[in-house]
């Protein structure tokens, strides 16, 4: 019997853990025609602070690894997080040994870097994050350039008009926001969404045989949205830092992903992790 995936699994990593689409979207970022017997998925899985994964990384033969990732909260910090995942994956790639005592250059494949954002925050359709940017003064000894594009649905989108399993994606999750927006309650507004995708050709066949696993997913990440929102605004009152530190107390309380608190508080993992100890939590 084929195990459940898991509800934290993402609908964006759900849909685009498959090389025919990984192929459709890359031709429609760059231009270049990819062969799916081409692609080779390398995704990352829980290798940080327990639980943090990227959501997709694939090599095009030896020459290119694509990392790409959703977002649905803007985070400046992506170029950072993308340096933990490459560095993470030409580790699992390269022997070690040979970065010591080889006297010839070791060939890596080149990096490329996107982010699919589809948050309510304003943003434009594309834009470049600089890894640069969060250095404490200027320097060129090191950079890194993410490819940032807003996926929220519009007709007037160049991706999406390019890409049509991005396309029903990006429809889908409208449609839930739209019943949300007219008052229905979140199951109801994603079992509509579903219904809704299937009767007009929208990624139909996948949302036919996927219905229960994308009603799980796209529930529990809703859920799991609301509950940054109301912790937030628990610890608006405080100062900065003893904010920080109620709202990672309240995420630890609700079982949320390390990854995740991080991420939402800026602290480091050291002070979650004794936040935890002092309150009694599992760690």
């Amino acid at each position: 019997m084929k195990p459940k995936r898991s509800y934290k699994d993402s609908l964006f990593r759900h849909i685009f853990n498959d090389k025919r689409r990984l192929a459709s979207l890359y031709t429609a970022l760059t231009g270049r025609s990819v062969a799916p017997k081409d692609i080779t998925i390398t995704t990352l899985r829980g290798v940080f602070f327990n639980d943090i994964k990227n959501d997709i990384s694939f090599r095009i033969g030896d020459r290119d690894i694509i990392l790409m990732e959703h977002q649905s909260s803007w985070n400046p910090n992506m170029p950072l997080r993308m340096l933990w995942y490459i560095a993470k994956l030409y580790s699992r790639q390269l022997d070690s040994r040979e970065l010591v005592y080889r006297s010839r250059l070791i060939p890596i494949p080149a990096p490329e870097f996107y982010v699919f954002y589809n948050g309510s925050h304003d943003e434009p359709d594309y834009q470049e994050l600089h890894l640069s940017s969060a250095f404490s003064h200027a320097t060129n000894s090191l950079e890194l350039v993410v490819n940032c594009y807003n996926i929220n649905y519009s007709t007037q989108n160049r991706l999406l008009d390019s890409c049509y399993e991005l396309r029903c994606y990006s429809i889908f999750v409208q449609k839930v926001r739209d019943g949300l927006r007219d008052g229905l309650e979140l199951k109801i507004a994603i079992r509509q969404a579903i219904t809704y995708c299937k009767t007009h050709d929208i990624l139909a066949d996948y949302f036919q045989k996927n219905e229960s696993e994308v009603f799980d997913m796209v529930n529990f990440k809703w859920d799991q949205k609301r509950a940054l929102e109301v912790a937030k605004e628990d610890g608006f009152a405080d100062g900065e830092r003893k904010a920080s530190m109620k709202i990672a107390l309240s995420l630890l309380k609700k079982g949320l992903p390390i990854g995740i608190i991080t991420d939402s508080t800026n602290l480091s993992l050291e002070e979650i992790r004794k936040i935890a100890k002092d309150n009694g939590l599992a760690f």
